[in-house]
């Protein structure tokens, strides 16, 4: 039994979780042809169409230039949303009268204007790069942004039945981003279209749009990771070849959501990026990412963050194009966070591992241990890291679906229970379909909520603890460290488990005096050790077996 005395218990870790899960306002974030607006949500103006419009997608042109109070300007394209109806969305970044004038090539869309007011809220806003350090994500309002990633796939895909469940109960999880596209069937996104192939299927981009705006308005701090063009590597390659349906894919997205304060665009998605004229299989071009980026940049009039996603051990090509804002990687076994640090000497951005082990596919033997190690491990080498459970790149097993256009639909698979798609997680757990994996993250949470650190300005420093990143890791400033000790039975990722022996660390601390606090990252239980001396080398003794965090203040 650990002798030194028992500071917080489950119970109370629990509590701080469950303050920041549970939904704060009754605020409506989108206002729609209101004379009020939210600060950091969304206005929304509607105007019609007159005469011979001619088609929607390809043919009218509408743009509305918003006015902010200090005078400064964004123009935002709008969208056609059925019938004669066009919209167009602000981000509602700064508080006061703002003012909209619109252009369009149709009359019934030109020439109009307005004002309307943003008024104070409590939304935190968009992801943005920290301002104090380029590595950490801030929300608008200035709060660190603490990154624990899931990967929903099919989270706003129309046919998946379990999508409430599954985002709430991934939010009650401890995960504030969400990895989500828009490909219905494996991969490919034809449902976004109707039978010609060109006009849009308004009633999937709506469905899209409800379960957008649900977790907005449930869950508003988690951000969408939205993924357009998903795995459809004939529709990328075919963007830069100037097909005018590829294109539409990307800049109707951008005119319908990059308003909304909750979405990250991630281009691609698993694509092996290469710079050669003869492709196969799921090989692009480097110019065709590159290309679609340039574009989205140009276009985007909100600042929303923008990245591109590649296959696994492919590294992340596009580090040095200014349309990048952040770097997303997918690999294996980065319980040690090399791959990370690797990429924080190549730029000054916030650098994601998006995809590593699955708890259904490449999955390790004892999974609540690997992701919670995965997942510290990541946070301290001054990254962020993205868990995944279900098979939730398949349909979700035996759904029938079809929606109003009869050309968009997809048939059974054959039946594989609830381990394809998006359903709760806890839900999975119950059904034994899930192992626990993703069980320890809400006492991430705790820790940083509990302690009021961040990691801005947290340097990672494995050489500090003895230059073994398997066992290992540590981020600190001149007067605070974290460090965790991984203690793993072996030297396999896939199949370590915590060892039974309690860890030790050993260190030369600064001078000066130390407090010593254990904290347990799968009870959220935390320990007071005595106070030590910052004189010469010295080891610290964890209060119990397998692995733990402690965590070091100047006094």
């Amino acid at each position: 039994m650990p002798t030194q005395s028992l500071l917080l218990n489950t119970t109370t870790t629990l509590f701080f979780f469950l303050a920041l899960w549970c939904p704060v306002r009754a605020q409506e974030v989108l206002s729609q042809d209101q004379p009020e607006a939210l600060h950091r949500g969304i206005y929304e103006l509607t105007l019609n169409t007159t005469g011979e419009a001619g088609n929607p997608y390809y043919k009218i042109t509408f743009a509305v230039t918003f006015t902010r109070p200090d005078g400064s300007a964004v123009v935002a394209e709008g969208f056609f949303d059925g019938g004669n109806a066009f919209k167009v969305r602000a981000y509602c970044d700064t508080p006061g009268t703002w003012k909209w004038a619109s252009s369009s090539n149709n009359v019934g869309l030109d020439g109009k204007s307005g004002t309307f007011e943003v008024v104070p809220s409590d939304l935190k806003g968009k992801l943005r790069q920290h301002p104090d350090d380029p590595y950490q994500f801030a929300y608008d309002n200035g709060d660190w942004f603490l990154h624990i990633g899931d990967t929903g796939y099919r989270f706003v895909v129309a046919s998946e039945p379990y999508w409430k469940e599954y985002i709430d109960q991934a939010v009650e999880m401890g995960a504030t981003k969400i990895r989500t596209w828009f490909a219905m069937d494996r991969g490919k996104v034809d449902a976004l279209f109707t039978a010609n192939g060109r006009d849009l299927s308004l009633f999937y981009w709506k469905e899209i749009e409800r379960r957008i705006l649900y977790t907005l308005r449930k869950h508003p701090d988690i951000v969408l990771q939205l993924i357009p063009y998903a795995e459809d590597t004939d529709r990328i390659r075919a963007y830069r070849a100037g097909d005018e349906a590829a294109q539409l894919i990307a800049r109707y997205s951008q005119a319908r959501w990059s308003s909304f304060p909750n979405v990250q665009w991630t281009i691609t998605n698993d694509r092996k990026v290469l710079q050669q004229d003869t492709l196969s299989g799921r090989e692009v071009h480097y110019d065709d990412i590159n290309v679609m980026g340039e574009d989205m940049a140009k276009r985007e009039p909100w600042g929303t963050l923008i990245t591109n996603h590649q296959s696994r051990f492919n590294g992340y090509d596009h580090v040095d194009e200014a349309w990048s804002n952040l770097i997303s990687l997918e690999d294996l076994d980065q319980v040690g966070g090399e791959l990370i640090l690797e990429y924080r000497e190549k730029r000054k951005q916030p650098i994601v591992l998006d995809e590593d082990r699955y708890e259904l596919y490449r999955y390790p033997m004892h999974a609540r241990y690997y992701f919670r190690r995965f997942m510290w491990a990541s946070l301290l080498s001054g990254g962020h890291a993205t868990y995944g459970g279900l098979k939730t790149y398949l349909p979700y097993g035996g759904q029938n679906y079809s929606g109003p256009e009869s050309s968009v639909a997809v048939g059974p698979e054959p039946y594989q229970g609830l381990d394809q798609g998006v359903s709760g997680y806890f839900d999975a757990n119950r059904k034994g379909m899930l192992h626990q994996g993703g069980h320890d993250f809400r006492h991430i949470h705790a820790f940083f909520e509990h302690t009021g650190l961040t990691l801005v300005n947290m340097e990672p420093d494995d050489a500090f603890v003895g230059d073994d990143p398997y066992r290992w890791k540590c981020a600190h400033n001149d007067s605070t460290y974290i460090i965790y000790l991984a203690n793993p039975s072996g030297t396999e990722p896939g199949t370590d488990y915590p060892k039974t022996e309690a860890p030790d660390v050993t260190l030369t601390l600064p001078r000066g005096s130390f407090s010593v606090t254990w904290f347990d990252p799968d009870s959220g239980a935390w320990y007071r050790d005595n106070n030590v001396e910052g004189s010469g080398q010295l080891t610290l003794k964890a209060p119990g077996s397998e692995d733990w965090i402690v965590l070091l203040q100047k006094l």
